[in-house]
């Protein structure tokens, strides 16, 4: 008994440790900053990276050892141990946050494909650690004791609080029509939910992607750390690993994103089983459960839907110049906050009133 306790804690570790935790994430967090790069720069007649690996694929993993090794400085007036911890915490709020992205199957006996953490709430667990992100990053330009440092973390803190309530608002859509706030649930739900339900996840899967665009706070979203009117922002004064860490916690959290956007509205790793037929019924899952065919499956399917995300994500880069910060403000309170209520009274007389009327269960 103790040597399967030990087996199965070892197990654990595995799944943590490797795949599909740390080591699978980081390397899907440099993998899509390559990608994001490389289309970026085609998009705009350019090559991107490319003498580092093929096609330059290595090129974000080298810029992070070379910050590593990079000097490390701390300015006089910064507070040295909140200055300094602030990487560490944002790197961990990330990799948290991407353990409940329901990846494979790592349970045969439990239904259904769930994350490396999951329980019923989680969402709003992890909604809670999206905005503990935000106030990490408010807290990093504080710190500095920079006047650049602490306007891009003013900014920050605007652009965020205009984006996250939309943000949150945009994924009860789901949620509702799951009847759960668990994270693998709604991606079961999914494959069960009749086509008369699609047409309710269009708009929130619309306000949710830009809403996400600017929590990663990229292109039209990138005022609170614009090198052409703020040098680089909050992250003004971080250098060598401290800066490393922060790069690397910011494209974990674009593998987040993308993860979600995956799972909450594009079916997670499932894509055979929307298939109308007998052969992708419950003996197809159970293969699939039980056999390392489905490990390959369902990972290959997750991190295809996931890369067509960050491509999404990268075309609004290319296509939307930056905006003002009042003109974001105004984007999010005034725009996107009240598209993200019209579509919940939407899902709300849909649900209420118009699918009994017409026999859609």
């Amino acid at each position: 008994m103790q040597a399967v306790g030990v087996l199965d804690l070892a197990v654990q570790a595995l799944w943590v440790l490797v795949f599909p935790g740390v080591f699978f994430i980081t390397t899907l967090a440099l993998l899509w900053e390559w990608l994001d790069r490389k289309f970026y720069a085609r998009l705009q007649n350019r090559v991107g990276p490319l003498h580092t690996g093929w096609h330059g694929i290595l090129q974000p993993l080298m810029d992070f050892l070379k910050l590593l090794g990079k000097e490390d400085l701390t300015p006089a007036k910064a507070d040295r141990r909140s200055f300094a911890a602030v990487p560490v915490v944002m790197l961990v709020i990330s990799l948290t946050m991407c353990m409940f992205l329901p990846v494979v199957d790592m349970d045969p006996n439990t239904p259904g494909i769930q994350g490396i953490l999951s329980f019923e709430g989680d969402l709003v667990l992890v909604l809670f650690l999206s905005t503990l992100m935000a106030i990490a990053i408010v807290l990093a330009g504080h710190f500095s004791s920079n006047p650049f440092g602490e306007t891009g973390a003013a900014r920050t803190g605007m652009l965020l609080i205009s984006f996250e309530i939309p943000l949150i608002l945009s994924v009860l859509t789901p949620a509702l029509l799951a009847h759960s706030l668990r994270i693998s649930t709604i991606t079961e739900s999914l494959k069960q939910l009749q086509p008369a339900y699609a047409w309710l996840m269009v708009l929130p899967f619309v306000v949710y992607v830009i809403a996400l665009q600017a929590e990663l706070e990229r292109i039209p979203f990138d005022v609170s750390h614009a090198e052409t009117e703020i040098v680089h922002g909050w992250q003004v004064e971080y250098s060598g690993k401290k800066l490393a860490i922060i790069h690397l916690a910011e494209d974990i959290m674009l593998v987040f994103g993308a993860g979600m956007v995956t799972t909450l509205f594009l079916g997670g790793p499932y894509l055979l089983e929307y298939i109308p037929l007998d052969v992708f019924s419950a003996q197809f899952a159970t293969f699939m459960a039980t056999s390392w065919v489905g490990t390959v499956y369902y990972t290959l399917v997750f991190v295809l839907k996931s890369a067509l995300v960050v491509l999404l994500l990268s075309n609004m880069r290319t296509l939307f110049a930056r905006w003002r910060i009042d003109q974001i403000v105004h984007a999010g309170w005034k725009v996107m906050v009240p598209i993200a209520l019209f579509n919940l009274i939407l899902v709300h007389v849909a649900l209420t009133y118009i699918f009994p009327v017409l026999g859609v269960l």
